[in-house]
């Protein structure tokens, strides 16, 4: 029996559906970026990305499962923007410092997308779904790695043996919280200042003293 030969067309199609819908993901986290997950609509993409309705749906079954495509994309950038450089760093404070900082600019930032991780909560803090379950796998991942490096800080000497793990991330994860909602929503300038100074003294305060 022969074996059927495949055609360079036929490899090609593949490889252009993988691009076709990279880019669809890329216009749409774009648009969630700044109208929200709920902003994502199949007909304003198909006209960014000059498709059909149908070719957009082809790729992505349905809005629900685009949306939870797109928390993932964020993820992944979230890890290569604010994760992956921290990882530079020696492991403890100064790692636990790093993902702080990153992440704050990140929130801040004017050239930047909201931060999904706290935007989309306000968006999905009381809509169970598929979508709700992908934000919350993603940020408890983000939140297991924090409190793994304030247990490594601790672990390390830098930060007292008596420090409640749980609780300094509930602080530290507060403090971006407001940030966020303040340079964002009430367009306070002087916020990033305020929490850097902040996280300051509550690090001060709970050092190990040499």
């Amino acid at each position: 029996m022969l074996m059927q030969r495949t055609s360079k067309k036929e490899l090609a199609e593949p490889k252009k559906g993988l691009m076709t819908k990279a880019l669809i993901l890329h216009a749409a986290l774009e648009i969630a970026s700044k109208s929200g997950l709920e902003g994502l609509t199949i007909g304003t993409i198909a006209e960014i990305v000059n498709m059909s309705k149908s070719g957009v749906f082809a790729h992505f079954g349905s809005r629900e499962e685009l949306q939870v495509e797109v928390v993932r994309a964020y993820h992944q950038g979230f890890e290569e923007q604010v994760f992956a450089p921290a990882l530079s760093k020696p492991k403890g404070l100064p790692r636990l410092n790093q993902m702080i900082d990153s992440w704050l600019k990140m929130s801040v930032g004017g050239d930047t997308s909201s931060c999904f991780f706290i935007s989309g909560a306000a968006e999905y803090d009381d809509r169970p779904g598929i979508v709700r379950d992908e934000l919350v796998r993603s940020v408890e991942d983000w939140r297991a790695a924090m409190l793994r490096a304030i247990k490594e800080s601790i672990t390390a000497g830098h930060l007292k043996k008596s420090v409640n793990a749980d609780a300094l991330l509930f602080q530290l994860y507060s403090i971006v919280l407001g940030v966020h909602h303040d340079s964002r929503f009430l367009g306070h300038s002087k916020s990033l200042t305020t929490a850097n100074k902040l996280i300051k003294e509550i690090f001060a305060s709970n050092k190990v003293n040499k």
